[in-house]
């Protein structure tokens, strides 16, 4: 894997700006662009390196690769991610039971008794995302202390942030979506 933090001149730092990757970025791109005679491959390899240090937990993920240890993706989670684990399926679920009863209500009393249910879907969609987010910011929060104790000290607490940060990601995708499906289930008539 090429060094994003090499490839756009980046600091070697996990606690980074994403207005200072976005200026590195941009300047990169417009050196290295097809229509200004760059590079195609070059290009599209700082493209690639830009969203990688973008995502925390593509970079945290890079920072540990960059240090000659490899990633385990299946190794041990935070344990404050796992305990949101049932919030998020149970929340996901509400959404899923009320979507397939919405699109199996004969009528439009039935549809409408049903739909007394989404604003309290929706806050809790906003409440378990919120939680998710403040949790991601915490667990952003290590990466001062990774730069500080050096990225090879830290390598296995590294790694159980990178594992926790893809599940937060993940869920917080799958809240959005869900968010979706209920505003298609309400267009649905």
């Amino acid at each position: 894997m090429t060094d994003p933090f090499a490839l756009l001149g980046v600091p070697r730092r996990l606690d980074l700006k994403d207005t200072d990757i976005d200026r590195l970025l941009l300047d990169a791109s417009q050196l290295h662009h097809p229509d200004a005679g760059g590079d195609q491959n070059l290009f599209l390899k700082i493209r690639l390196a830009g969203e990688i240090l973008k995502s925390p937990e593509k970079r945290v993920r890079a920072a540990i690769e960059s240090t000659g240890f490899s990633f385990d993706g299946r190794g041990e989670i935070p344990a404050e991610v796992v305990g949101y684990f049932s919030n998020v399926a149970s929340v996901l679920q509400d959404v899923d039971s009320f979507v397939s009863e919405r699109s199996n209500a004969l009528s439009n009393l039935g549809k409408a008794v049903l739909d007394r249910r989404v604003p309290g879907l929706k806050a809790d969609l906003e409440r378990v995302i919120s939680n998710l987010n403040d949790l991601k910011d915490v667990m952003i929060s290590n990466f001062k202390i990774f730069d500080e104790k050096g990225w090879s000290e830290c390598e296995a607490e590294m790694g159980q942030v990178a594992r926790g940060l893809i599940f937060l990601t993940k869920w917080s995708g799958q809240l959005k979506e869900a968010n979706g499906k209920i505003f298609e289930a309400l267009l649905g008539g």
